[in-house]
């Protein structure tokens, strides 16, 4: 079975979140597809953030 280049693509950005630690249970990557709460969205997004502007991080 060959894959889409859409399913390609939604296995390569599963994978990306599971490396960054966006997803934490590898078992996440295969329902990629399932239709999610938006509070699950939006606590990875807030998670994101977090990361890319701490608010206790060094001054510069």
């Amino acid at each position: 079975m060959t894959m889409s280049m859409s399913d390609e693509r939604i296995r390569m950005i599963g994978q990306m979140a599971l490396e960054a630690g966006l997803i934490e249970d590898p078992q996440w990557l295969e329902r990629l597809e399932e239709p999610v709460p938006l509070w699950v969205l939006l606590d990875t997004l807030l998670r994101w953030i977090d990361r890319m502007d701490p608010q206790n991080g060094p001054f510069d």
